[in-house]
């Protein structure tokens, strides 16, 4: 009998286990260990007193001026915030803003609008009391300014009470982004703070400008010459942004265990490195399989946000691989446009004249799984029902074991496999 590893791969609020033969495991795919010396709420401090190339946040406001302070939405509540908007809010009050001067906007870009009880979950209990809050609605016309075009083309249209503060500070976490690079920073503004058209239009640089496909410049981990990332550079500097405050997130404990602040682009860029540093995982060769968990809830909360781990296990597979993925998907797909770009279209060319006739980015990230789909077997552990998976061109399996049966249809008897326990955050460098 051959050894076992075992495994806890999250799902949801909690895991499942995986046993998997040693001989067939070509290798772990992880973040490094981060060596944390300091508590959250020094790290936050830390990064708060030592700005990067800007003075500080307490320098910056001043008494009478009206504050916008934009933070993510609920599908991004790994990010915190309700640990370092205190924070935020002491600087404030060490320059005499008061609290009635302070808005904080959720960056929801083209989501849907949180809940009470999820506001307070995203931002605390004191802060929700403290503080006025609100929702971005992105398809709200008379919540939207438009200040003209980016060198792009696409049209700067952005919340107006982020536009009429005095004061912008934005907030976020920095992963690898399948679009941006990597996610944080001014994407905070675009697509956070802007409307549906002015985010469909940035996003629609996915598509390739010079043939069909995809556009090569557009992946995670590239931020130059990345037409999505300058774009979305070119809108938040147009708006204006005071002070950022981002975070990187330990994996392991789901603490914060870096934090960078200061100017918008240079502290991201700094926070960039941290990631790439312990979240960019070099790899040899290519697997016939992966097995990957989004790292469990939130980052599993609907199918939608669960393609950033399909996105990140593609580069670790063999042509014709077999990728294997647990996401409970609580909230569903999450997206209907994503669901229906395979359901209304025949094929893949298809669905990408459809994109560029009328492109959303849920659609799209649709066809790129559809792309994919052509070229890997998805197998899909999840609480959708069934036919909707088979409907997306892929696999449903009740669980792990019945998922690795499945698998060995399309592999070779001698198969060489990843695990990947955080597959939202990691990404293979081949």
């Amino acid at each position: 009998m051959s050894e076992k590893v075992n495994f806890k791969l999250g799902y949801g609020d909690s895991f499942k286990e995986l046993s998997f033969p040693r001989e067939n495991l070509l290798g772990i795919l992880t973040s490094k260990e981060i060596e944390k010396k300091l508590s959250e709420k020094e790290i936050i401090k830390e990064a708060l007193e030592k700005p990067i190339d800007s003075p500080l946040l307490s320098e910056i406001v001043s008494q009478g001026e009206k504050i916008v302070i934009v933070i993510n939405d609920v599908t991004r509540l790994w990010v915190r915030h309700h640990v370092f908007m205190p924070y935020i809010l002491e600087e404030l009050t060490k320059a005499g803003v008061k609290d009635e001067d302070v808005l904080i906007i959720s960056a929801t870009g083209a989501h849907r609008e949180q809940t009470e009880d999820e506001w307070r979950e995203l931002v605390g209990e004191e802060v929700f009391d403290r503080i006025k809050i609100m929702d971005h609605r992105s398809t709200s016309s008379d919540e939207i300014v438009n200040l003209g075009k980016t060198e792009y083309g696409t049209p700067i249209e952005v919340n107006k009470e982020v536009l009429e503060a005095d004061r912008v500070i934005i907030t976020s976490g920095i992963v690898y982004h399948f679009l941006a690079g990597y996610g944080g920073g001014k994407k905070a503004v675009m697509p956070g703070v802007c409307s549906y058209d002015s985010i469909m239009a940035n996003h629609k640089l996915a598509l390739n400008p010079n043939g069909k496909g995809l556009n090569p410049e557009v992946k995670a981990g590239k931020l130059d010459d990345n037409p999505i990332s300058e774009d979305m550079l070119q809108v938040a500097n147009k708006v204006g942004v005071d002070f950022a405050l981002n975070v990187v997130i330990d994996e392991e404990n789901h603490e914060i265990a870096y934090a960078t602040a200061g100017d918008m682009e240079k502290s991201h860029r700094k926070g960039a490195e941290f990631v790439d540093k312990y979240f960019g995982i070099k790899i040899e060769e290519r697997a016939d399989l992966v097995i990957a968990s989004c790292g469990g809830y939130p980052k599993d909360i609907e199918l939608y946000q669960t393609y950033k781990t399909v996105h990140n296990m593609v580069p670790a597979l063999k042509p014709g691989g077999v990728g294997i993925l647990l996401t409970e998907c609580r909230e569903g797909v999450g997206n209907e446009k994503f669901y229906t770009i395979f359901t209304e279209h025949a094929d893949n060319e298809a669905r990408e004249n459809f994109l560029r006739e009328k492109y959303n980015i849920a659609g799209f990230m649709g066809f790129s799984q559809a792309i994919w789909a052509e070229d890997y077997t998805f197998i899909i552990i999840s609480s959708l029902h069934g036919e909707k998976i088979k409907n997306m061109n892929m696999i449903p399996a009740k669980n792990l074991d019945q998922a690795l049966e499945l698998a060995k249809e399309f592999l070779p008897d001698d198969y060489k496999a990843y695990v990947m326990p955080t597959g939202a955050v990691t990404y293979p460098l081949y």
